[in-house]
């Protein structure tokens, strides 16, 4: 049986989280219809927040469906990295994607930025 949970310890819970992310990203990815920013944190697990504005998805159902989607690539790919606090945030037109698409945009950007982690821990050790 798999775990569709999103324990709090998974989320970026209060504003200052986010800031942190905002102030010190290390780490991007971008995508047309959405943008990954990525910072390191002291757990060693990383934590994920999600933006989606009523102005760029209308429609609410389109919002929860984003946040889903994003929360299961989160959970699938959640060992492909250590330390992250990620926050994905939603750019106008992500509403119009089917889920398969959006799915696949999202793991996409999600590897961008594992791989560019790994980039930056070997010359940071080199």
């Amino acid at each position: 049986m798999h775990d569709h949970s999103f324990p709090r310890k998974d989320r970026l819970l209060d504003a200052a989280a986010y800031g942190r992310v905002f102030d010190a990203a290390e780490l991007r990815a971008s995508h047309e219809y959405l943008l990954l920013l990525a910072t390191h944190n002291t757990l060693n697990h990383h934590r994920l927040g999600i933006i989606v504005a009523k102005k760029n998805v209308k429609l609410a159902v389109q919002r929860n469906r984003f946040k889903r989607i994003v929360r299961e690539v989160f959970r699938s790919r959640a060992s492909d990295t250590q330390g992250l606090d990620v926050v994905v945030m939603a750019r106008k037109g992500v509403d119009a994607l089917d889920n398969k698409t959006l799915s696949s945009i999202v793991r996409e950007q999600w590897q961008k930025l594992v791989d560019k982690q790994a980039t930056a821990g070997n010359e940071a050790s080199g």
